[in-house]
């Protein structure tokens, strides 16, 4: 998530990686006036109050726990989170996510990280320095914090976790719909992993994007592991999704007041849980304490607005091999990989050659189109198949002997130019070009034309 201030790929468990390991990055002349900064921010706020937890802003004095007590707390319903996520562009999103899928997940993205910084390391210290952008998006403060790319292709522990969410259950996608106005058409901008280890320094308090009519992103986290106040929660700041909350904040000298007096929540996650916000929300990543803090790993998502539409002014965190794609597409796609083990909806290599399977299937039985476009693949080389002139001139000969005229075209043109026949045959090419041109074929007749011309020069 390439954003002005925001999370960043850095060191692992409890090795320290220096920032400049990731040679590059846009904070790395202001990583220590940053990190003072969200510390000045932090005394700011708490002078003004205790923080809140998020989901908890009218929570009732506790009660002795009894067994009642310790099951799951039921979160709100769907219309009561969309109003809420509405009005104070964050809501807090219980259980959507199974505990057992959130642990298998943790396990897979911290395994994946420690084999990217393992690969960026082998190359020494001669490395490319962009290396590390293969695994790890460009985000603020390096410092023991990480924004982990994640593959969705073959990765079926993230299919699987994913399913849950946008799936199994509804709530999400609901939610979404209701914020949108069409939540299914909203496109996937980001998929990636956040990860902090103790000793990452608090940052300082920001929205994703400057404000704009509509939220231009709904992004939610979602914590693999439950998630303590020593191992720095997002801190949020309610209503700060509106245009008056970013004129103060933007007031510069008056900064540190707005934040003083602005109320504050932090995401005090259970496995399992979500924080689902508005892009325009402030909030920041917490300080995960050297000493009682721990690995902190949440799953992001984040679904591009089609309602916004001014420009976002970053490049979402998501590898670049995930095409876009709406909720609804995303949906079928993860409801078609659990229901056959055997095939990956998300592997292009796999749909490009099941594609050219039934192109190639239809070419034999004689449909005319699909000799074209085998005859156009073989001709310019893609869909995983080698150039091969001879084999395109074949495809095209058999679509002209039809009557289809693009392919009397092309079959033209490879006798003009003498290319994947015996020899260049310009008279031959002429009748083609006559017969395309009779279809009124564009392009045909200017063919006929220089083909002819050649012919009187020789």
């Amino acid at each position: 998530m390439t954003r002005r201030n925001k999370r960043c790929p850095a060191p692992w468990s409890s090795k320290s990686f220096s920032p400049t390991e990731f040679s590059g990055g846009f904070d790395s002349d202001q990583i220590d006036a940053l990190t003072q900064r969200g510390i000045l921010e932090a005394h700011l706020m708490q002078a003004s109050g205790a923080v809140g937890v998020l989901g908890e802003a009218n929570k009732k004095k506790k009660k002795t726990k009894t067994k009642e007590n310790n099951k799951k707390k039921k979160g709100p319903s769907t219309a009561t989170a969309a109003r809420t996520l509405s009005q104070d562009g964050v809501v807090r999103l219980n259980g959507i996510l199974s505990a057992s899928t959130a642990a298998t997940l943790r396990e897979k993205i911290l395994d994946r990280r420690a084999d990217a910084f393992a690969a960026i390391s082998s190359s020494g210290e001669d490395n490319n320095k962009e290396d590390w952008r293969k695994y790890f998006a460009d985000v603020l403060l390096k410092n023991n914090r990480c924004d982990l790319l994640l593959p969705l292709k073959g990765n079926r522990v993230l299919q699987t976790a994913l399913h849950e969410i946008l799936v199994a259950s509804n709530l999400l996608s609901s939610i979404l719909q209701i914020a949108i106005g069409g939540g299914d058409d909203a496109t996937l901008y980001e998929l990636s992993a956040l990860i902090s280890e103790p000793g990452s320094p608090r940052q300082p308090v920001h929205p994703d994007n400057p404000h704009q009519e509509h939220p231009p992103l709904f992004t939610v986290f979602i914590a693999l592991q439950d998630i303590t106040s020593p191992m720095g929660p997002t801190i949020f700041l309610p209503k700060t999704n509106t245009a008056e909350a970013h004129a103060e904040y933007n007031d510069i000298p008056h900064r540190d007041a707005f934040l003083e007096s602005s109320p504050s929540v932090a995401a005090l996650l259970n496995a399992g849980d979500a924080s689902l916000f508005d892009s325009r929300t402030m909030h920041c990543g917490g300080a995960n304490d050297e000493v009682e803090g721990a690995t902190r790993c949440l799953l992001y998502l984040s679904f591009r607005n089609p309602s916004a539409t001014e420009p976002i002014g970053n490049v979402g965190s998501i590898m670049p091999d995930i095409p876009k794609m709406t909720v609804r597409e995303l949906r079928t796609k993860l409801a078609a990989a659990l229901q056959d083990d055997s095939s990956d909806p998300f592997d292009d290599e796999r749909e490009k050659e099941d594609a050219m399977n039934a192109i190639r299937l239809a070419a034999a039985k004689g449909d005319a189109l699909a000799q074209l476009n085998l005859g156009i693949i073989y001709y310019v080389g893609e869909n995983g198949v080698e150039t091969n002139h001879a084999e395109a001139a074949r495809w095209f000969e058999l679509a002209a002997a039809q009557g289809l005229a693009h392919a009397q075209f092309n079959l033209g043109c490879c006798h003009s130019m003498g290319i994947g026949v015996p020899r260049q045959d310009l008279e031959c090419a002429m009748e083609l070009f006559q017969l395309a041109a009779d279809q009124d074929h564009p392009g045909a007749k200017e063919a006929f034309d220089e083909a002819q011309e050649k012919m009187q020069t020789l």
